[in-house]
Protein backbone atom coordinates (compact mmCIF):
# COMPACT_ATOMS: atom_id res chain seq x y z
CA UNK A 1 0.00 0.00 0.00
CA UNK A 2 2.77 2.26 0.81
CA UNK A 3 4.82 1.86 -2.34
CA UNK A 4 1.31 2.07 -4.23
CA UNK A 5 1.02 5.71 -2.67
CA UNK A 6 4.06 6.60 -3.37
CA UNK A 7 3.82 5.87 -7.00
CA UNK A 8 0.51 7.35 -7.41
CA UNK A 9 1.17 10.95 -5.67
CA UNK A 10 4.98 11.35 -6.70
CA UNK A 11 3.85 12.85 -10.08
CA UNK A 12 0.93 15.29 -8.67
CA UNK A 13 3.25 16.79 -6.07
CA UNK A 14 6.66 17.09 -8.55
CA UNK A 15 3.71 18.67 -10.75
CA UNK A 16 2.75 21.43 -8.03
CA UNK A 17 6.35 21.71 -6.83
CA UNK A 18 7.14 22.54 -10.55
CA UNK A 19 4.07 24.84 -11.03
CA UNK A 20 4.98 27.22 -8.01
CA UNK A 21 8.90 27.24 -9.37
CA UNK A 22 7.07 28.61 -12.57
CA UNK A 23 4.95 31.02 -10.68
CA UNK A 24 7.89 32.05 -8.63
CA UNK A 25 9.93 32.98 -11.48
CA UNK A 26 10.69 36.75 -12.28
CA UNK A 27 9.87 36.84 -15.89
CA UNK A 28 6.47 35.45 -16.80
CA UNK A 29 7.58 32.79 -19.86
CA UNK A 30 5.04 30.11 -21.24
CA UNK A 31 5.41 26.52 -20.47
CA UNK A 32 3.38 22.98 -21.31
CA UNK A 33 3.23 20.68 -18.69
CA UNK A 34 1.65 17.28 -19.07
CA UNK A 35 1.10 15.05 -16.57
CA UNK A 36 -0.20 11.52 -16.69
CA UNK A 37 -1.39 9.10 -14.01
CA UNK A 38 -1.36 5.51 -14.87
CA UNK A 39 -4.64 4.97 -12.96
CA UNK A 40 -7.45 4.06 -13.34
CA UNK A 41 -6.12 1.37 -15.66
CA UNK A 42 -5.78 -2.14 -14.74
CA UNK A 43 -4.24 -3.33 -12.09
CA UNK A 44 -6.52 -1.33 -9.78
CA UNK A 45 -4.17 -0.95 -6.88
CA UNK A 46 -3.96 2.17 -4.75
CA UNK A 47 -4.26 2.82 -0.97
CA UNK A 48 -6.57 1.32 0.98
CA UNK A 49 -8.69 4.27 1.91
CA UNK A 50 -10.01 4.69 -1.46
CA UNK A 51 -11.23 1.65 -1.16
CA UNK A 52 -13.00 2.38 1.99
CA UNK A 53 -14.42 5.27 -0.06
CA UNK A 54 -17.37 2.78 -1.53
CA UNK A 55 -17.86 -0.10 1.15
CA UNK A 56 -18.68 -2.80 -1.82
CA UNK A 57 -22.51 -3.24 -0.58
CA UNK A 58 -23.07 -0.18 -1.72
CA UNK A 59 -21.21 -0.32 -5.15
CA UNK A 60 -23.92 -0.09 -7.55
CA UNK A 61 -23.55 -2.20 -10.80
CA UNK A 62 -23.81 -0.73 -14.21
CA UNK A 63 -27.64 -0.98 -15.91
CA UNK A 64 -27.05 -4.26 -17.75
CA UNK A 65 -29.51 -5.68 -19.83
CA UNK A 66 -29.45 -9.06 -19.79
CA UNK A 67 -28.79 -10.62 -23.56
CA UNK A 68 -27.39 -7.41 -24.65
CA UNK A 69 -24.65 -9.00 -26.75
CA UNK A 70 -27.04 -10.96 -28.51
CA UNK A 71 -27.87 -8.53 -31.35
CA UNK A 72 -23.95 -7.24 -31.90
CA UNK A 73 -21.11 -9.11 -33.74
CA UNK A 74 -17.81 -8.61 -31.74
CA UNK A 75 -18.26 -12.32 -30.11
CA UNK A 76 -18.53 -13.34 -33.64
CA UNK A 77 -15.93 -11.64 -35.08
CA UNK A 78 -12.99 -11.51 -32.26
CA UNK A 79 -11.40 -14.56 -30.82
CA UNK A 80 -12.93 -15.89 -27.64
CA UNK A 81 -9.62 -15.05 -25.75
CA UNK A 82 -9.73 -11.44 -26.95
CA UNK A 83 -9.38 -9.97 -23.68
CA UNK A 84 -12.23 -8.63 -23.27
CA UNK A 85 -14.43 -11.41 -23.76
CA UNK A 86 -12.36 -13.37 -21.49
CA UNK A 87 -11.98 -11.02 -19.00
CA UNK A 88 -16.09 -11.05 -18.20
CA UNK A 89 -16.08 -14.82 -18.49
CA UNK A 90 -12.80 -15.06 -16.03
CA UNK A 91 -14.27 -12.77 -13.03
CA UNK A 92 -17.69 -14.55 -13.52
CA UNK A 93 -15.79 -17.82 -12.60
CA UNK A 94 -13.49 -16.52 -10.12
CA UNK A 95 -16.82 -15.16 -8.22
CA UNK A 96 -20.19 -17.00 -6.86
CA UNK A 97 -21.30 -15.33 -9.70
CA UNK A 98 -21.10 -12.62 -12.26
CA UNK A 99 -22.33 -9.71 -10.66
CA UNK A 100 -20.16 -10.39 -7.26
CA UNK A 101 -17.19 -10.37 -9.52
CA UNK A 102 -18.33 -6.83 -11.20
CA UNK A 103 -19.20 -5.53 -8.09
CA UNK A 104 -15.75 -5.95 -7.05
CA UNK A 105 -14.48 -4.98 -10.04
CA UNK A 106 -16.78 -1.91 -9.69
CA UNK A 107 -15.43 -0.96 -6.50
CA UNK A 108 -11.85 -0.97 -7.33
CA UNK A 109 -12.53 1.06 -10.37
CA UNK A 110 -13.66 3.77 -8.26
CA UNK A 111 -11.22 3.29 -6.11
CA UNK A 112 -8.94 4.00 -8.59
CA UNK A 113 -10.84 7.07 -10.09
CA UNK A 114 -11.00 8.71 -6.85
CA UNK A 115 -7.11 8.35 -6.06
CA UNK A 116 -6.53 10.07 -9.48
CA UNK A 117 -8.99 12.71 -8.73
CA UNK A 118 -7.53 13.80 -5.32
CA UNK A 119 -4.01 13.81 -7.79
CA UNK A 120 -5.57 16.31 -10.10
CA UNK A 121 -6.85 17.99 -7.35
CA UNK A 122 -3.13 18.86 -5.85
CA UNK A 123 -2.26 19.83 -9.35
CA UNK A 124 -5.47 22.73 -9.99
CA UNK A 125 -5.06 23.41 -6.27
CA UNK A 126 -1.21 24.74 -7.00
CA UNK A 127 -2.31 26.99 -10.15
CA UNK A 128 -4.95 28.62 -8.35
CA UNK A 129 -2.60 29.09 -5.83
CA UNK A 130 -0.45 31.42 -7.61
CA UNK A 131 -1.31 34.18 -10.65
CA UNK A 132 -1.01 31.67 -12.77
CA UNK A 133 -4.79 30.88 -12.30
CA UNK A 134 -5.41 33.66 -14.33
CA UNK A 135 -4.05 32.70 -18.00
CA UNK A 136 -3.00 29.06 -16.96
CA UNK A 137 -5.40 26.49 -19.30
CA UNK A 138 -5.91 23.03 -17.93
CA UNK A 139 -7.10 19.88 -19.59
CA UNK A 140 -7.80 16.88 -18.22
CA UNK A 141 -8.31 14.08 -20.59
CA UNK A 142 -7.72 10.29 -21.43
CA UNK A 143 -6.97 7.94 -23.91
CA UNK A 144 -10.13 5.33 -23.99
CA UNK A 145 -12.85 4.15 -21.95
CA UNK A 146 -13.95 1.06 -20.90
CA UNK A 147 -16.87 -1.32 -21.03
CA UNK A 148 -17.64 -2.56 -17.29
CA UNK A 149 -19.48 -5.97 -18.08
CA UNK A 150 -21.68 -4.03 -21.05
CA UNK A 151 -22.42 -6.45 -23.88
CA UNK A 152 -20.83 -9.48 -21.66
CA UNK A 153 -17.34 -7.10 -22.19
CA UNK A 154 -14.82 -6.36 -19.54
CA UNK A 155 -11.92 -4.31 -21.67
CA UNK A 156 -11.61 -1.17 -23.40
CA UNK A 157 -11.17 -1.18 -27.68
CA UNK A 158 -15.29 -1.82 -27.89
CA UNK A 159 -16.94 -0.32 -30.71
CA UNK A 160 -19.51 0.75 -28.37
CA UNK A 161 -19.97 4.33 -26.09
CA UNK A 162 -18.38 2.57 -22.78
CA UNK A 163 -15.04 1.97 -24.32
CA UNK A 164 -14.60 5.20 -26.96
CA UNK A 165 -16.25 7.91 -24.69
CA UNK A 166 -13.39 9.75 -22.67
CA UNK A 167 -13.53 12.49 -20.34
CA UNK A 168 -12.97 15.51 -22.14
CA UNK A 169 -12.63 18.76 -19.16
CA UNK A 170 -11.49 22.07 -20.69
CA UNK A 171 -10.99 25.29 -18.71
CA UNK A 172 -9.63 28.45 -20.40
CA UNK A 173 -9.27 31.46 -18.48
CA UNK A 174 -11.25 34.24 -20.12
CA UNK A 175 -12.64 31.96 -22.66
CA UNK A 176 -14.83 28.83 -21.11
CA UNK A 177 -17.10 28.91 -18.58
CA UNK A 178 -17.43 26.64 -15.79
CA UNK A 179 -20.05 24.31 -14.89
CA UNK A 180 -21.31 24.16 -18.97
CA UNK A 181 -21.61 20.82 -20.90
CA UNK A 182 -21.33 20.65 -24.92
CA UNK A 183 -22.80 17.73 -26.54
CA UNK A 184 -21.34 17.67 -29.77
CA UNK A 185 -18.79 14.84 -30.66
CA UNK A 186 -15.43 16.06 -30.67
CA UNK A 187 -12.27 13.95 -30.90
CA UNK A 188 -8.36 14.13 -29.18
CA UNK A 189 -7.36 14.88 -32.68
CA UNK A 190 -9.31 18.16 -31.86
CA UNK A 191 -6.75 18.69 -28.90
CA UNK A 192 -3.52 20.13 -30.75
CA UNK A 193 -5.85 22.92 -32.74
CA UNK A 194 -7.48 23.63 -29.42
CA UNK A 195 -4.56 24.80 -27.70
CA UNK A 196 -2.80 26.04 -30.78
CA UNK A 197 -5.68 28.65 -30.86
CA UNK A 198 -6.15 29.28 -27.61
CA UNK A 199 -2.44 29.86 -27.53
CA UNK A 200 -2.99 32.23 -30.57
CA UNK A 201 0.02 29.90 -32.43
CA UNK A 202 0.06 30.37 -35.80
CA UNK A 203 2.08 29.17 -38.68
CA UNK A 204 2.99 25.36 -40.71
CA UNK A 205 3.14 22.68 -38.01
CA UNK A 206 5.09 20.78 -40.63
CA UNK A 207 8.59 20.41 -40.22
CA UNK A 208 9.24 20.12 -43.81
CA UNK A 209 7.23 19.76 -47.00
CA UNK A 210 7.24 15.85 -46.51
CA UNK A 211 5.20 16.56 -43.73
CA UNK A 212 1.47 16.14 -43.44
CA UNK A 213 -0.92 19.07 -42.44
CA UNK A 214 -2.70 19.26 -39.03
CA UNK A 215 -5.33 17.52 -38.69
CA UNK A 216 -8.23 18.30 -35.97
CA UNK A 217 -10.51 21.52 -35.21
CA UNK A 218 -10.03 23.57 -32.56
CA UNK A 219 -13.13 23.21 -30.08
CA UNK A 220 -12.92 27.18 -29.19
CA UNK A 221 -16.76 27.80 -30.31
CA UNK A 222 -17.86 25.07 -28.08
CA UNK A 223 -16.02 26.60 -24.82
CA UNK A 224 -17.30 29.99 -25.56
CA UNK A 225 -20.96 28.87 -26.19
CA UNK A 226 -22.17 24.96 -25.53
CA UNK A 227 -24.26 25.02 -28.30
CA UNK A 228 -22.43 26.47 -30.70
CA UNK A 229 -23.22 25.91 -34.42
CA UNK A 230 -20.14 27.49 -35.66
CA UNK A 231 -17.81 24.78 -35.57
CA UNK A 232 -15.54 23.72 -38.51
CA UNK A 233 -15.03 20.51 -37.49
CA UNK A 234 -17.14 17.38 -39.26
CA UNK A 235 -20.55 16.12 -37.45
CA UNK A 236 -19.40 13.01 -36.27
CA UNK A 237 -16.44 11.37 -34.06
CA UNK A 238 -14.67 8.72 -35.64
CA UNK A 239 -12.88 5.85 -33.54
CA UNK A 240 -11.00 2.67 -34.71
CA UNK A 241 -10.57 -0.75 -33.16
CA UNK A 242 -6.52 -2.39 -34.74
CA UNK A 243 -7.68 -5.47 -36.65
CA UNK A 244 -4.35 -7.09 -35.75
CA UNK A 245 -0.88 -7.32 -37.91
CA UNK A 246 -2.92 -8.66 -40.67
CA UNK A 247 -4.75 -5.45 -41.55
CA UNK A 248 -0.92 -3.55 -41.29
CA UNK A 249 -2.38 0.09 -42.50
CA UNK A 250 -5.48 -0.98 -44.80
CA UNK A 251 -8.33 1.08 -43.38
CA UNK A 252 -10.79 -1.26 -44.75
CA UNK A 253 -9.55 -4.03 -42.78
CA UNK A 254 -9.44 -2.22 -39.83
CA UNK A 255 -13.16 -1.70 -37.24
CA UNK A 256 -15.19 1.28 -37.47
CA UNK A 257 -17.15 3.38 -35.08
CA UNK A 258 -18.80 6.61 -36.19
CA UNK A 259 -20.65 8.33 -33.48
CA UNK A 260 -22.86 11.70 -33.95
CA UNK A 261 -24.83 13.62 -31.67
CA UNK A 262 -27.51 11.14 -32.20
CA UNK A 263 -25.91 8.05 -33.99
CA UNK A 264 -23.24 5.28 -33.53
CA UNK A 265 -22.73 3.56 -36.70
CA UNK A 266 -20.55 0.77 -36.33
CA UNK A 267 -18.97 -1.08 -39.15
CA UNK A 268 -16.51 -4.22 -38.52
CA UNK A 269 -13.68 -5.53 -41.06
CA UNK A 270 -16.10 -7.78 -43.49
CA UNK A 271 -19.18 -5.25 -43.47
CA UNK A 272 -20.70 -6.66 -40.31
CA UNK A 273 -23.02 -3.37 -38.89
CA UNK A 274 -24.54 -2.00 -35.76
CA UNK A 275 -26.41 0.81 -35.68
CA UNK A 276 -27.93 2.72 -32.37
CA UNK A 277 -30.30 5.65 -31.70
CA UNK A 278 -28.86 7.08 -28.96
CA UNK A 279 -32.09 9.88 -29.07
CA UNK A 280 -34.18 6.63 -27.95
CA UNK A 281 -31.11 4.37 -26.63
CA UNK A 282 -28.80 5.89 -24.86
CA UNK A 283 -27.48 2.85 -23.48
CA UNK A 284 -27.07 1.39 -26.96
CA UNK A 285 -29.40 -1.62 -26.45
CA UNK A 286 -30.66 -2.26 -29.56
CA UNK A 287 -29.16 -2.56 -32.88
Amino acid sequence: EIEAARLLCWKAAWAADRIREFAAQPVEQPFLLAIGFIRPHTPLHVPQKYFDMFPLESVELPVILPGDAEDTHYARIFDPNQKGLRYYRMLGQSYPNVQEGLRAFCQAYLACVAAVDECIGCVVDAIDGTSLSENTIIVVTSDHGWNMGQKDYLFKNAPWEESTRVPLIIRAPGVSRAGTIAEHPVTLIDLYPTLADLCRLTGDTRKNDRGARLDGHSVRPFLEDPASDQWSGPEAALSMIYAGKDGKDDPTLQHWSLRTQRWRYVRYAGGAEELYDHETDPREWTN
